[in-house]
């Protein structure tokens, strides 16, 4: 009698557990579903996701030419900002990100003007200030181009030496990275991944 309810008993808390288990997956899946979406049409952005665009070596070279102050000056606006910087300090992370209207809080009204006339104009995927235990780098990611088996990326980046480039040119940084000098410190990586 005790063995026969006890087995009563393993049988009903197995099938409680299964539902629970089902019901936490789909939760779960829920949840990540949800996070994507308000990942995908977040309205904090300071771009759409759709509107970043990739460019061609070409393309940020004419930028470039045609916006070198605007350009110098966001660098500037970024890597002086004592409270993005503080915020990278928090991270724990090598690089720290511009994409969000909430980034606004570090920088002052004619810096963020600024910023948003960059990402307005060039549609990159972010700014980003990366540091990892190095000399204060800026650069901007743009958005990938895919063609067959082969996706092609381009960066605009800001070093503020020559040693900076060159560990940056070392393998495993950008295995596939090829680096054009524009100007001073300024740079196009172009880089291509076969899949």
């Amino acid at each position: 009698m005790v063995l026969a309810y006890t087995i009563y008993l393993n049988e009903v808390f197995m099938k409680t557990l299964k539902k629970v288990v089902r019901g936490l997956t789909v939760l779960g899946g829920v949840a990540f579903i949800t996070w994507f979406l308000i990942m995908w049409f977040d309205y904090d952005s300071i771009i759409p996701p759709n509107a970043i665009e990739y460019h061609t070596k070409e393309e940020i070279t004419n930028f470039y030419r045609e916006n070198k102050a605007l350009l110098n000056s966001v660098k500037d606006s970024v890597l002086s900002s004592k409270s993005l910087l503080r915020a990278l300090d928090r991270s724990n992370e090598g690089d720290i990100d511009v994409w969000f209207q909430s980034d606004k809080k570090y920088f002052d009204e004619e810096q963020w003007v600024n910023i948003v006339s960059v990402f307005e104009n060039l549609h990159p995927y972010m700014i980003m200030m990366e540091r990892k235990g190095r000399p204060l780098i800026f650069y901007m990611p743009f958005g990938s181009l895919e063609e067959d088996d082969t996706t092609k990326r381009t960066y605009l980046y800001w070093f503020p030496n020559e040693e900076e480039r060159e560990y940056h040119e070392k393998p495993g940084v950008f295995p596939d990275g090829v680096f054009t000098q524009l100007d001073e410190g300024w740079y196009i990586v172009e880089e291509t991944d076969t899949r």
